[in-house]
């Protein structure tokens, strides 16, 4: 019976993944993609997803095909050789490995209207698959131009193709733009761009990249403006920066929320400024482990469990995410989290590069981290009141989800009672 359910674990399918090359196979997927929307209830919100990192390999593959692209040393380009360069291994030391990848599949897809308004579709397909009712996703516009097109014209894109999924899937969507630490010339205009398209369901502010080794200061002054124009701000800190970044996105930049954040634990001080102001810590589990941010809260005694790519029914050599399971009860940041009932959520980061679903974010919180299915919940609302909607939209959005977590005669009897 066990050799049964790994199997069926081994072999489920994935949003983003092409589990195997062939045409028929493709189709089956499709097909199964469509029936799975119209069953599962979405009960999840998301907040930290980039959609530049959720790319399905599937189609990434079939547009490396289309435009000619070439492998190192005129390697075969076939799926399997393919992979490797889109997805991180299980063997990845750093931030900055990790984001190596993008620089390979980004050019794929940038400076091309139709394959930005694919993927974007492409994008709300599968959060409906995954039972995501309300997502943000973010992302650079400046990063796909690819010197073809404005970065006006690369949110039109995106932006067509989120409209057209969310009138065929019951997902809500809103982008968030992104500054990049190492291009600060960009981050004024992101503010611009982002005040321009906010009647568009652009909602917040961005700041990504390498936090060693490129400042927050030179980002200082639009997330000034931003804050003068009452744009929504998120920011990546703590995450294998020091916790003084942390501090300086809060202090200098007047960050709502934090992206992953996990560098707090360090400090009492700031760890309870954040506790009693409610700021959001967006956390990433599983990137979390393939970055190495949580590398020195990894208990010595842990076991990894790691998996690799099924193609055509044969396993390769290509690694998918890995679970770290301990013998102790407490390693990881979000114990903390949960415990001092902090302000946090799960999101997946970056999908289809650490080749995940957000249901491997919750199975891992649950059955590797022993997170208690309440707590997981509280993750759930924590997102929801942390959206960057306004007050209507939040109430209607947390409305929906406790119409989903809750049986109904309950809730109605609740409704009944409080109206008296």
């Amino acid at each position: 019976m066990e050799n049964q359910t790994s199997d069926v674990e081994e072999n489920k399918i994935l949003p983003g993944t092409l589990i195997d090359s062939t045409e028929k196979i493709a189709q089956n997927l499709s097909s199964q993609r469509r029936r799975s929307v119209s069953y599962n209830q979405a009960s999840l919100v998301e907040l930290h997803i980039h959609l530049d990192g959720s790319f399905r390999h599937s189609t990434l593959f079939d547009l490396a095909q289309k435009k000619g692209l070439k492998l190192v040393n005129d390697m075969e380009l076939t799926i399997e050789n393919f992979l490797p360069y889109v997805c991180v291994k299980t063997v990845c030391t750093s931030l900055a490995e990790f984001l190596e990848k993008f620089p390979f599949f980004t050019p794929i897809v940038a400076g091309d209207v139709e394959a930005l308004e694919r993927v974007a579709y492409e994008f709300v397909e599968d959060q409906a698959i995954q039972g995501v009712l309300y997502t943000e996703t973010r992302y650079s516009p400046h990063y796909l131009t690819a010197d073809k097109l404005q970065p006006g014209e690369v949110i039109e894109a995106i932006n067509c193709g989120l409209r057209r999924g969310m009138k065929e899937y019951d997902v809500d969507v809103r982008t968030i733009l992104c500054c990049v630490r190492q291009n600060p010339e960009w981050s004024m205009e992101i503010v611009k761009l982002a005040d321009q398209y906010r009647s568009a369901g652009v909602v917040a502010i961005d700041l990504a990249g390498d936090e060693h080794n490129y400042p927050i200061d030179p980002h200082i002054p639009a997330f000034k403006h931003a804050v003068e124009l009452g744009i929504h701000r998120t920011i990546h800190a703590g995450e294998t920066g020091s916790v003084e970044s942390v501090r300086q996105a809060i202090e200098l930049c007047h960050a709502e929320r934090i992206g992953h954040g996990y560098t707090i634990v360090d400090d009492p001080l700031l760890y309870d400024y954040i506790r009693r102001n409610d700021i959001h810590i967006e956390c990433c589990l599983t990137s979390s482990i393939q970055t190495n941010a949580i590398a020195k809260y990894i208990p010595v005694d842990s076991e990894k469990r790691e998996k690799n790519f099924i193609l055509n029914g044969q396993e390769t050599k290509t690694r998918l995410h890995s679970h770290i399971r301990s013998k102790k009860e407490i390693w990881h940041p979000i114990h903390h989290f949960a415990r001092d009932s902090l302000n946090f959520s799960l999101s997946c980061d970056d999908p289809s590069v650490s080749q995940i679903t957000i249901e491997h974010e919750y199975e891992h919180a649950l059955a590797d981290l022993k997170l208690s299915p309440a707590q997981l919940a509280q993750c759930v609302f924590n997102a929801a009141r942390s959206a960057f909607l306004t007050n209507t939209e939040k109430k209607l959005l947390v409305q929906r989800l406790v119409a989903r977590y809750i049986p109904i005669g309950i809730l109605q009897d609740h409704l009944h009672d409080t109206s008296i």
